[in-house]
């Protein structure tokens, strides 16, 4: 049987007790998920795209960059604490549940592609329009305020 492999020290898939000896072939055994970066997890994904202020927070707070994983308790005050509507929605919620039982590990990374880069700048554009029509007084004023 291969042995797990590690990266900075730690392994990067859940143990998961067997009594019988498996091929290598066989792949990775059942139920066990495969530790990715924070910013590939669903949750970190879903932050960094959707609701980047949240997630340079998160960071900022980081000492060391290269193992950056905030505890589910951490995020949720942050993104309670931000009025970002994202944290309002069922995805959110999905994601947030999927980060408290399984941490880094996850099925599948998520990659930003063409499609999904797409998508998510029209979300970021949408947000700012909605943003500024609300506020649209408040930034009159601190114009205002700023060139006299």
């Amino acid at each position: 049987m291969t042995r797990a492999k590690k990266k900075y020290g730690s392994r990067q898939t859940r143990f998961v007790p067997t009594r019988e000896k498996r091929a290598f072939a066989d792949g990775r055994p059942r139920k066990t998920f495969k530790k990715f970066p924070f910013d590939e997890t669903p949750l970190g994904f879903l932050l960094k795209y959707e609701m980047p202020v949240v997630y340079n927070i998160l960071q900022n707070k980081c000492i060391d960059t290269r193992r950056f994983h905030p505890s589910p308790e951490v995020v949720e005050l942050v993104c309670r604490a931000s009025k970002d509507p994202t944290y309002k929605k069922p995805k959110f919620r999905r994601c947030m549940n999927e980060y408290i039982a399984n941490g880094l590990c996850c099925k599948r990374g998520k990659v930003l592609t063409e499609g999904r880069k797409a998508y998510y700048e029209s979300i970021r554009r949408k947000k700012m329009e909605a943003f500024i029509n609300g506020n649209r007084k408040k930034i009159k004023i601190f114009k205002q305020q700023t060139f006299n």
